[in-house]
């Protein structure tokens, strides 16, 4: 054995067991340079914790309320839908390049590519920002467009070999017998503070002897769950123990798992009473780019596992009814950095990969293949969208061009609800109808219409369908719809209308697009006021198309927006007020700036009206500032920071500053225009 093997295979695991004692010395950045680093990043709105005196010593009035996300997590409702198969829950790690990357930025950044934002939210339990930090929160760009789509936004706690006193997580007072951690209540209020739900709990060393026991780590864990709240998911261990398992309420597992284990831990689960669901298998997404006898990365299935065949993982679990933790979905962007968007469309919906395809492993289109029919989406949950009260889309993507020939920008925060993803339009369907997002000033979704056969020798009627969104809005109060869209379809003899599909019903409601020549409002109520079955609802939004006769594929409609709402929300009084406008003077050195800053006024009924209402802007979902006449990008908070640029070229000037609310539905809530002077003083 030694003889095939070498001395480094025997002694590896040894050496791995042993790994902690011997860490990898840290080369990075000294203690100050971190400092400056941390400051630097407190104005792009990023915080994070690289020491237990950071930790220890936060108080919320060290915070920027730039760092603070202000989208409250829409409460997702389980679907009625009959499921076509088994669906495994997706949790996400987020482990890309180190994250905290500048267009994460909440100032937002220009980009020639596209980078990664997941735009397949709909299938996503639970998100977790991870970084190589102690406690990592994540990003309120992330947790804003996280929460609005009804995803769990969880930090890390990481303990890693070179962590230095580990034992600090445990220190405890004892009464009665029971412990009390200092440090549990401040992760907790760190989390409820800067608005996420929860963490990863990620621990790769043991901890010191006379610190340790299973007893104590429990508790700790107990009463991180409980100060969190009972409304948060959890919190995930990445080691195998059910006590601490029950602990957390979830359990992410390595990589390294076969079919067996996967179904042994469900039989454990079962006889102890813990939901196999909450039982997610590691899934690494990197793990496809090994090569030789000696792979330092593997995962399910042992042979072309990951990349591109991550669904198969995915379908694995699902027929066992596990759920999949999947780690580092973003290595499309950096494995492909030209074809990021399209390799994930390959992973998620089983798109063919790019005839270029290329990267550094080599043969790009042997060793990224796909199984067959295995891509994530068929086998993961797909959750209705909006919750039992409120849906509200208006398209937006993480990156837009503002101006049509101007440079792409990230807006990381941005991101709607997107719809349901439909196959690409190929040659070898002879008629049917997709979507697309299009870019440019406006956001918005365009229906297209194919039709490969000709015209005058067509012998079908057309008669086309494609869903948009699945909700589950039961409506016993009623529901008011409002879209905006652009019917595109005046010449074509094509008959389309927007689908309803009723909770108590099996024929669908049709609701047809007016041919008016320009952008058109449509209003309908939906509930026990219009359908005969008292307590319907709507389950699926979706577009219908008749009668269309032209060739290739032609535009039929633009959707601008969408928003259902409860029906008495229409009657509510509502009044609000921008005010204080001004600007400011803040931070040091090389992080000294101005800001804007203004205050809001609302009223209670917000509260009751049935529409998220923020914890920190109140009935407002964002900001838009405009100064001079120049749309300055959109703020989630109350202040918006002064580039470089505009503090060079409006010093000693007036300033017109326009604020204007938007509301979470989209509408213009409050508008303040005011005069200022920026003063030298303040620069």
């Amino acid at each position: 054995m030694a003889s095939i093997l070498g001395w480094k295979d025997i002694l590896r695991p040894i050496r791995d067991g042993y790994r902690h004692l011997f860490p990898t010395p840290d080369t990075g950045p000294s203690p100050e340079e971190r400092r400056l680093q941390r400051e630097r990043d407190r104005l792009k709105g990023f915080e994070y914790f690289d020491t237990f005196d950071q930790l220890e010593g936060w108080e919320e009035s060290d915070s920027d309320p730039l760092q603070i996300s202000n989208t409250p997590l829409l409460p997702r409702i389980v679907g009625t839908a009959a499921k076509e198969g088994p669906k495994a829950r997706v949790l996400l790690v987020h482990d890309y390049a180190g994250n905290y990357h500048d267009y994460e930025n909440v100032q937002g950044a220009d980009l020639a590519e596209e980078m990664y934002a997941c735009e397949d939210l709909q299938y996503v339990d639970s998100f977790v920002y991870f970084s190589h930090k102690l406690v990592c929160v994540p990003p309120p760009t992330w947790a804003n467009t996280l929460h609005r789509n009804g995803v769990l936004a969880l930090g890390t706690i990481l303990v890693e070999p070179q962590t230095k006193e580990t034992d600090r997580f445990l220190q405890h007072t004892s009464s009665d017998g029971n412990m009390t951690f200092g440090l549990a209540t401040k992760l907790a209020n760190i989390a409820k503070h800067y608005g996420f739900d929860g963490y990863l709990v990620n621990i790769e060393i043991p901890f010191p002897r006379e610190a340790w026991s299973p007893n104590i780590l429990q508790a700790f864990l107990v009463q991180l769950r409980d100060e969190l709240g009972d409304n948060r998911q959890l919190n995930a261990l990445t080691a195998s123990n059910l006590l601490f398992a029950q602990a957390c309420g979830g359990i992410l597992t390595n990589y390294c798992w076969g079919e067996s284990e996967a179904s042994r831990s469900k039989t454990i689960a079962l006889q102890s009473g813990f939901p196999p669901e909450q039982i997610f298998f590691g899934v690494d997404v990197w793990a496809q780019n090994n090569s030789g006898s000696h792979q330092s990365r593997s995962t399910y299935p042992k042979k072309g596992g990951g990349g591109t065949n991550t669904g198969a993982a995915v379908t694995k679990l699902a027929e066992l009814g596990l759920s999949a933790g999947i780690f580092a979905p973003a290595w499309s962007f950096e494995h492909f950095p030209v074809q990021g968007r399209a390799i994930e469309r390959t992973m998620w919906h089983g798109d063919d990969l790019p005839n270029d395809v290329d990267c550094s492993c080599g043969n790009a289109a042997v060793r990224h293949q796909q199984t067959q029919g295995c891509c994530i989406t068929k086998s993961a949950r797909c959750f209705p969208a909006g919750w039992e009260m409120f849906f509200f889309t208006d398209f937006s993507r993480s990156f837009a061009k503002h101006v049509t020939d101007g440079p792409l920008h990230a807006q990381l925060g941005a991101q709607a609800p997107l719809p349901i993803p439909v196959p690409c339009v190929n040659q070898g369907s002879q008629a049917r109808i997709a979507h697309r997002l299009a870019q440019g000033p406006q956001s918005k979704l365009v229906i297209e219409a194919h039709n490969c056969i000709q015209a005058d020798v067509l012998t079908q009627y057309f008669d086309c369908y494609i869903p948009l969104y699945s909700l589950n809005m039961p409506a016993v109060g009623g529901l008011a719809l409002e879209v905006t869209y652009r019917n595109l379809a005046t010449d074509t003899g094509a008959v389309p209308s927007l689908s309803l599909k009723l909770i108590n019903r099996d024929e669908p409601r049709l609701l047809p697009i007016e041919d008016n020549g320009g952008v058109h409002t449509m209003r309908a109520k939906i509930g026990p006021q219009t359908d005969t079955d008292e307590g319907g609802g709507l389950k699926e939004l979706g577009f219908h198309l008749t009668g269309f006769g032209g060739e290739g594929t032609v535009p039929i409609l633009e959707i601008y927006t969408i928003s259902i709402t409860p029906l008495q929300s229409d009657n509510v009084p509502h009044v609000h007020s921008i005010y204080e406008v001004q600007l400011q003077h803040r931070g040091e050195g090389e992080n000294k700036h101005v800001r804007l800053c203004w205050k809001f006024t609302g009223t209670t009924e917000d509260r009751l009206s049935g529409i998220p209402y923020s914890h920190l802007t109140g009935p407002f979902s964002y900001f838009l500032v405009n100064i001079n006449g120049t749309q300055c990008g959109r703020t989630y908070t109350l202040e918006s920071i002064l580039t470089k640029e505009m503090q060079k070229t409006f010093t000693e000037k007036e300033l017109e500053v326009e604020i204007i609310g938007v509301g979470f539905v989209g509408q213009n809530l409050a508008r303040h225009v005011t005069a200022l002077h920026l003063s030298s003083e303040l620069i």
